[in-house]
């Protein structure tokens, strides 16, 4: 019995440790135009690491993209092939296929290692290679490297069990065999293991753990504070270091029939700063809409949200006037409302909390505020929920 349940630990003690995630990102690059003659900024070999830096940018008319996609990083296709013959198990997708020449792999991605302390790494490949940790205070990240032909290069890093750390493992290959090694000691450890699936070294991942999702949310509601349907919203950002404002349209939506938007996005937060913007439109007018208004007329008993929505030729009062050219403009007689008033006016619960209410309330005119067409919210939390309150001209919600 007592075999049996220490079996069974073993067992599940195997399975915790070796049925991590161990999928990375993988570019793979044809360099030096396909044949032997050096790139616009690098030359056979990539000798330092500006010279890596130019050989992989696809900038460099001698550098193109053959794949990007992910693989597992303990395969064959990882940094698993030994050096050379008999072990020649390396194979990477590359342009030409097995025993081409002229290319780079990239693996990239994040990892969490399985043990606190000071790492041993030693890496070997044919010819040049840099693997980088990030921002574990490394000159360039790189903790080996080696520029010119097979050599195994040495390095250590002090890394934490609970830390998600991003990597790059760059390999460029002139002439020759191509091999990739990648081998590293626990600590406390005078033994170097060669990643593979028994060896997994950490737990791996082509997507970044720490990424916070873009998201947001909210309403489009009317002057009866019901939602609108159909109106059309724009989530745009720019990276957090771009000086100015040149926010690009990442995501469109439209509201549903609760006037309800929202965006989920794949868009890491920590780096980009994002708006919310809406541009309404008017919509077509309705009979039922108009009625309205005109009993409204009859009753004599305004409020300030009335002005804005039924003084359509902007004359500072409502009369049958405003009824008719409403009928006009549904009918399609005319496509604007004589006077020049605004047409659309618009706040939001977000950076304008006591407009709303203000407007809401007032029972006079116009003149409480000015109105807005389009509206940008800057400046915003990720998650951020809004409610824009719409005012237009001609329609009852």
């Amino acid at each position: 019995m007592k075999k049996f349940k220490f079996l069974v630990v073993f067992l599940t003690l195997s399975i915790q440790a070796y049925g991590q995630s161990t999928t990375v990102n993988l570019r793979s690059l044809k360099t030096h135009y396909g044949g032997s003659q050096s790139g616009q900024y690098y030359s056979q070999n990539a000798n330092n690491h500006t010279e890596f830096d130019a050989m992989v940018n696809l900038a460099d008319a001698g550098t193109t993209l053959y794949l990007d996609t992910t693989v597992d990083i303990t395969s064959y296709e990882g940094p698993r092939g030994g050096n050379h013959t008999p072990y020649q198990l390396w194979n990477p997708p590359r342009w030409g296929g097995a025993g081409t020449q002229r290319y780079a792999i990239i693996y990239t991605g994040w990892f969490k290692p399985n043990k606190t302390g000071t790492y041993g790494f030693r890496t070997f490949t044919d010819d040049s290679h840099e693997f980088m940790i990030k921002g574990i205070g490394k000159t360039n990240d790189i903790v080996t490297k080696w520029y010119g032909w097979n050599t195994w290069s040495y390095g250590t890093s002090t890394l934490d069990k609970n830390t998600w750390y991003e990597f790059e493992y760059r390999i460029q290959n002139f002439g020759g065999i191509g091999a990739a090694n990648f081998q590293y000691k626990i600590p406390n450890s005078n033994t170097y293991n060669q990643l593979s699936p028994n060896h997994p070294f950490a737990e791996w991942t082509a997507t970044d753990p720490n990424a916070v999702p873009i998201t947001a949310s909210g309403y489009i509601k009317g002057a009866e504070e019901q939602g609108i349907v159909g109106q059309t919203v724009y989530l745009k950002t720019q990276n957090k270091n771009q000086v100015g404002f040149s926010y690009t349209t990442q995501a469109t939506t439209t509201t549903d029939s609760n006037g309800y938007y929202y965006f989920n996005t794949t868009l890491n937060y920590n780096d980009y700063d994002f708006t919310i913007d809406i541009n309404p439109s008017l919509g077509t007018l309705t009979t039922s809409d108009i009625n309205w208004f005109q009993d409204r007329l009859l009753s004599d008993t305004f409020s300030s949200k009335d002005y804005w929505r039924m003084d359509v030729n902007n004359t500072g009062s409502f009369s049958v006037s405003d009824i008719y050219l409403m009928h006009q403009r549904r009918l399609g007689n005319i496509t604007s409302f004589i006077g020049g008033g605004q047409e659309i006016w618009n706040t939001n619960s977000w950076q304008n909390p006591t407009i709303w209410p203000a407007v809401a309330a007032d029972s006079d005119d116009k003149s409480q505020l000015s109105g807005y067409g389009a509206w940008s919210l800057f400046d915003l939390a990720n998650g951020n929920q809004t409610t824009f309150y719409l005012l237009r001209v001609g329609h009852k919600n």
